[in-house]
């Protein structure tokens, strides 16, 4: 009887520290691979030596956004050739801060194996400014996106989390989806690009 109630007691524990949504600028990670709701896939798993693994997920809906540099980039333009991550992310938000240098390497590693980041950036006209100072300041050496109408991050990331990655198989599944970021989060992400680019 005992343990039937701590048994009873841990699950709801469990259940509301899944359920608690990460403010713009939190740290606490979610991960969500699993909702029906969302239609996240789980991470993909596998032998890193063998086959790229394929994600069962869902497609990752299309969208175009004007970049830094000028120009649009289509996720599109991507799929079928490279794994994409997709960086939800501001200047305002400091664990976006604390989470990019992480990136730049991830990037730096795995961009000649078939990898590509956009990050996509929430900054608004007032904090616009700022976002090519970061840009150079962090090294970002892949397309920065600017979502100022928020139409992207509405499809992929409701809540507007920060920061909030997507990765995307070269078939254009989503295999994951996480918010926040603790130390530790970019050693998981490698992980699962190491199974998708063996």
């Amino acid at each position: 009887m005992i343990l039937r109630a701590s048994a009873s007691a841990i699950l709801l524990l469990l259940a509301s520290c899944s359920s608690s949504p990460v403010s713009p600028g939190g740290t606490t990670p979610t991960t969500d691979a699993t909702s029906a709701s969302t239609g996240d896939a789980p991470v993909a798993t596998g032998d890193a030596s063998s086959a790229p693994v394929v994600s069962n997920g869902p497609k990752a809906p299309d969208f175009t956004l004007p970049s830094l540099d000028g120009g649009n980039v289509s996720l599109s333009d991507y799929v079928g050739k490279k794994v994409v991550l997709i960086d939800f992310w501001s200047t305002t938000c400091d664990p976006c801060m604390v989470e990019m240098p992480h990136l730049v390497e991830l990037y730096k590693k795995y961009k000649d194996k078939g990898f590509i980041v956009l990050a996509v950036t929430l900054d608004g006209p007032e904090s616009r400014a700022q976002v090519s100072s970061v840009v150079h300041d962090k090294q970002m050496s892949f397309p920065v996106l600017l979502d100022e109408e928020t139409t992207v991050v509405s499809r992929y990331n409701p809540k507007k989390e920060m920061p909030f990655s997507v990765v995307i198989d070269k078939g254009g599944g989503i295999v994951s989806k996480h918010g926040g970021y603790t130390p530790g989060d970019e050693k998981k992400l490698e992980e699962t690009l190491a199974k998708l680019m063996p």
